[in-house]
C-alpha cells in the first residue's frame, strides 16, 4: 500500500509542476494522506475546511482529498437544487477556489461520474463554469481495508470536447501521464493517456471490457458484442426465503457477493434470493453464457457492474445493459461442449493424482496419452494467452512488434529494429520479467512473422535459430534460463512469443548498456541513477 501512494502521490506533485503551479490549496479531508504537495500555499483540514481559506483566495492547483461512500445531501449547484453525496458538494466548494486558469485535482469513488447521478452533476458544474477534464484510475490495492480502487478527478474553467483517462502504475509512468494530460499528448493506452467522448465513460472496468470486446470482434468476425436484454426472456427475483423454479436455458447471476455464474440450479451456491434468475432466448445458451462469465474478460464484464460499491451488488437494469460476447449459436454450443469436457477431464486428473501413488502401473500405461494431451492444450493455452492479451493491450509486462528485424515499408532488414526489439527483452529481465510478441501491430492487429521468415530466414527454425544467436551475442546465454522463445499460431498465423523471467542479476545489452521497463516504455539508465537501481533491485 505504500508503494500505491507514492504513485498518487507522485502524480499530484507531477501535475503541479507541469502547470507550474505558482499557487496552491491542498484540502484534506478523509485520511488517506497520499494527496500531499509540500509546496502547498495552503493546507486546510477537516470538513470545515472552507472556514480558514480566505473568501476572495483564488489557486491554480487544488488538490482535494475527499472521504468516498459519503452519504446524499441537497445543495443548490447550476441555479438548480440537486441531490448529491457529501464528497461531491464538498468538491463544488473546492472548485471554486480555482483561478481562471487552475486546476481541481480530486480524490472520488469510482466510477468517478459514470454513475446515475453523475451526469445531472456535471450539467450543474458546466453552468457554473467548471468542467471535467481528466480521470485517472488509482493503483489496484492502494486502500488496505477495502477493494475499492478510488479514481482522481481533474477539473478546470476551459471545457474540452474529449475527456483524458488514464491508469496509475508506476512513479515514472506517473510523471509521464501527468506531463501527457496537461500538454494535451495523448497516446494509445490508458498507460500514456487517451480520449474519450464526454457521456460515454461508466468506469475504468466498463472501458476496459468494451475495449477488449471490441478486439474480440475484430479477431473472431464469427463474434457479437450484445446487450444481455436483447436475448433475455426474463429476470426474475425472489423475497428472503423463496427459491427458484427450474426453467430452461437459464443462467444464475450473483446479486451480491462473487459468486460463479451457473446455468444449473443445482449448482448454486447461495440462497435463491441472492442471485438473479435469467431466462434466455434462442440466440444464447445457457451453458455458453455461464462459461463466458467465467473467462477473464466475462469476469471483468461482470465485476464493472460493481466497481466503487464497498459490498458488490448488481442491479437489474445495468443487468440489463452488460453487453457479452456472443458468436453464433452452433459455436456457442460447440464452446459449451468444450468447457464441459475440461471441467470432466478436470475432475478425472485431480482424483486421478489423489490415487496416482498407489497405481504405478496405470501411471505408466497413460503416460503418453498425458504428454500428448498436455502438447495440444499447450499450444491452445499459447494461443488463447497471445489473444488475451493482443484485447488487452500493451503494459508494463506486455509489448507488441510487428517484427523483429523487418522493415515493413521498405521490406528490407534494419539493425535499428533489432536493437529496439532486443532492449525490450534487456528491460524486461532487468525489471519485473514480461512478454514479447512478435508479429503483432500496436493497434493490436495480428499480422504474423511469415514474410520476416521467407525473406529472410526460409523456416520457421532457422528464424529461432537467428533469435537465439542474437540472445547468445547480445545479451549473454547465462540469461537463457531466464528467456524462452517460440512460435505460436494465432489466427492462421505464426507470431513469435518470448517470455521473460526476472533475473537475479542485472542484464546489459551488449554487455554495455542498462535498461529497464518503465509503463509501457523501455527506458535507458546510466550513472547514479543505474548504480542506485542495482543497489536496490538486486540483492
Amino acid at each position: 500500500m505504500i508503494e500505491q501512494k507514492s504513485i498518487v502521490t507522485t502524480f499530484v506533485k507531477a501535475v503541479s509542476v507541469a502547470v507550474d503551479s505558482q499557487s496552491s490549496l491542498v484540502i484534506a479531508i478523509s485520511d488517506f494522506n497520499a494527496l500531499e504537495l509540500e509546496t502547498a500555499q495552503l493546507y486546510v483540514r477537516g470538513m470545515d475546511w472552507s472556514n480558514s481559506v480566505p473568501t476572495q483566495s483564488k489557486y491554480d492547483y487544488v488538490v482535494a482529498d475527499l472521504p468516498i461512500g459519503m452519504s446524499g445531501e441537497r445543495i443548490e449547484l447550476g441555479n438548480e437544487q440537486i441531490n448529491v453525496r457529501r464528497n461531491w458538494a464538498e468538491l463544488s466548494k473546492a472548485l471554486h477556489r480555482i483561478s481562471e486558469n487552475g486546476i481541481c485535482l480530486a480524490l472520488v469513488e469510482p466510477p468517478a461520474f459514470g454513475i446515475a447521478e453523475g451526469p445531472r452533476y456535471l450539467e450543474a458544474l458546466g453552468r457554473e463554469g467548471y468542467y471535467l477534464n481528466g480521470i485517472f484510475n488509482t493503483p489496484e490495492g492502494l486502500f488496505a481495508s477495502t477493494s475499492i480502487r478510488p479514481v482522481l478527478a481533474a477539473f478546470s474553467k476551459s471545457f474540452k470536447n474529449e475527456v483524458f483517462a488514464g491508469e496509475l502504475e508506476s512513479d515514472a509512468q506517473a510523471k509521464q501521464l501527468a506531463s501527457a494530460f496537461i500538454t494535451n499528448s495523448a497516446g494509445n493506452s490508458l498507460s500514456q493517456g487517451i480520449y474519450i467522448k464526454h457521456g460515454t465513460f461508466k468506469g475504468f472496468g466498463s472501458f476496459k471490457a468494451a475495449q477488449q470486446l471490441a478486439k474480440l470482434e475484430t479477431q473472431y468476425k464469427e463474434y457479437d458484442s450484445v446487450r444481455l436484454g436483447e436475448i433475455v426472456e426474463e429476470i426474475n427475483m425472489l423475497k428472503s426465503g423463496e427459491s427458484h423454479q427450474e426453467k430452461p436455458n437459464s443462467v444464475y447471476i450473483p446479486i451480491l457477493g462473487t459468486s460463479c455464474v451457473v446455468h444449473d440450479i443445482a449448482q448454486v451456491s447461495v440462497k435463491h434470493h441472492n442471485v438473479f434468475q435469467v431466462v434466455l432466448s434462442d440466440k444464447a445458451d445457457s451453458e455458453y453464457l455461464s462459461a463466458f462469465f467465467k473467462s477473464d474478460l466475462g469476469r471483468l464484464v461482470l465485476s464493472s457492474l460493481t466497481s466503487g460499491t464497498v459490498i458488490p451488488k448488481i442491479r437489474k437494469l445495468d443487468l440489463l445493459d452488460l453487453r457479452v460476447a456472443l458468436p453464433r449459436i452452433e459455436e456457442q454450443r460447440e464452446i459449451a461442449f468444450t468447457h464441459r469436457k475440461l471441467t470432466s477431464l478436470t475432475e478425472a486428473i485431480t482424483n486421478f493424482q489423489t490415487e496416482l501413488a498407489l497405481n504405478p502401473r496405470s501411471a505408466a500405461a497413460i503416460k503418453g496419452q498425458l504428454e500428448n494431451m498436455l502438447e495440444q492444450i499447450g499450444g491452445l493455452t499459447d494461443a488463447d494467452k497471445v489473444m488475451n492479451m493482443v484485447r488487452s493491450g500493451e503494459s508494463k509486462t506486455v509489448e507488441f512488434k510487428e517484427s523483429f528485424g523487418l522493415d515493413t515499408r521498405k521490406g528490407t532488414k534494419e539493425k535499428y529494429i533489432e536493437q529496439a526489439a532486443l532492449k525490450t527483452l534487456v528491460a524486461f529481465l532487468n525489471t519485473s520479467g514480461g512478454i514479447f510478441i512478435v508479429g503483432v501491430s500496436d493497434s493490436g492487429e495480428v499480422l504474423g512473422v511469415e514474410t520476416e521468415v521467407e525473406k529472410f530466414h526460409k523456416s520457421n527454425d532457422a528464424f529461432l535459430k537467428y533469435i537465439k544467436n542474437q540472445l547468445k551475442e547480445r545479451i549473454g546465454e547465462q540469461f537463457y534460463p531466464f528467456i524462452n522463445h517460440r512460435l505460436v499460431s494465432v489466427l492462421n498465423r505464426k507470431v513469435l512469443m518470448v517470455e521473460c523471467g526476472e533475473s537475479p542479476k542485472p542484464c546489459y545489452l551488449d554487455g554495455l548498456i542498462f535498461y529497464v521497463r518503465t509503463n509501457p516504455a523501455t527506458d535507458k539508465l546510466e550513472g547514479p541513477k543505474l548504480v542506485e537501481y542495482v543497489q536496490n533491485h538486486f540483492v
